[in-house]
């Protein structure tokens, strides 16, 4: 009897687990001759912060999981590794980046629900995934210089340069004594008139005047206050505004050099065209990559 009763035990306890993880954990899908589960599927979408996915999300998440389980069976198939200063080096970039030490960042990924080794797992699949793109797909991309001028051509407008003006000022701050201020002005847009640059105006005048000013940069319409803009609008380079009352003070402006618009030669925008053709070529020669590794698979989807 008693041994009836150890055996019966001992049955019992090796089915209760087996029927609890099958209530805890179902196969959402096959692929090849791996399974992830309906638990691993949940655990994916806690940590994106969707507790309460549709079931649409559900399996958009589900078919991410299945590609990135194609691409790790890809890399460990052509050799593809991801070493431990691989991954060092990631995460040496992320605290880079962010401008935090290492403890702010384990203490960052707790907060997320993540522990330090979790997190490099995600990074070595994140790495070894970034390396089989480019093993099967950037290394295939190739722009001709026909493909760069075409595109040139094309989008002529984006490479287009505002017309700017180069301006200089002279500010005569009101302070206690407008009046003074206004006669100083004056006597600054008499010596413009003859000729001083507005340089030499600040070097005459600063030892006895309250005077600032000098090179203002160059600006496109709309960089300037409304004021400023106005004032300019029809000066030719080389003339100079009257007084402009604005703020606290009395200004001059003086148009230094109108530039005209002009389109970038291709030459100078190159580089910016390439990149922007090879990330056009890399995410459709990607997309079809994927579909290509997805058909000569076996994917089984369950859920």
């Amino acid at each position: 009897m008693l041994k009836k009763i150890v055996f019966t035990a001992l049955l019992f306890s090796l089915i209760i687990p087996s029927v609890w993880a099958e209530q805890l954990s179902k196969i959402a899908a096959v692929v090849n001759d791996e399974i992830i589960t309906t638990r691993q599927l949940e655990q994916r979408l806690v940590s994106r912060g969707e507790r309460s996915a549709t079931d649409a999300q559900k399996r958009q998440e589900l078919d991410n999981m299945i590609n990135e389980r194609l691409m790790e069976q890809r890399s460990r198939e052509i050799g593809l590794e991801v070493s431990d200063d691989d991954i060092e080096t990631a995460i040496n970039d992320v605290q880079q980046q962010n401008n935090i030490s290492r403890e702010q960042l384990e203490q960052a990924l707790i907060a997320q629900g993540l522990s330090m080794s979790g997190y490099r797992e995600q990074l070595r699949g994140q790495i070894l995934r970034y390396k089989l793109m480019g093993y099967e797909v950037k290394s295939k991309v190739d722009i001709t210089r026909q493909e760069v001028r075409n595109y040139y051509q094309e989008h002529l407008d984006q490479y287009r340069q505002s017309p700017r003006v180069r301006l200089s000022r002279l500010t005569f701050p009101l302070g206690d004594d407008p009046t003074a201020a206004r006669e100083n002005a004056t006597i600054a847009l008499r010596k413009l008139d003859d000729g001083e640059s507005v340089d030499e105006v600040l070097v005459n005048m600063s030892p006895r005047t309250r005077i600032e000013g000098g090179e203002m940069g160059s600006f496109v319409a709309g960089e300037l206050s409304e004021t400023f803009e106005q004032a300019i609008a029809d000066l030719d380079s080389g003339d100079h505004t009257p007084l402009i009352p604005l703020g606290d003070a009395l200004h001059i402006l003086k148009v230094e050099e109108r530039i005209p618009g002009s389109v970038a030669d291709i030459s100078t925008v190159e580089e910016q065209i390439r990149g922007e053709l090879s990330q056009q070529k890399m995410d459709q020669k990607l997309q079809e990559w994927r579909e290509n590794l997805r058909s000569e698979s076996y994917v089984d989807v369950r859920l």
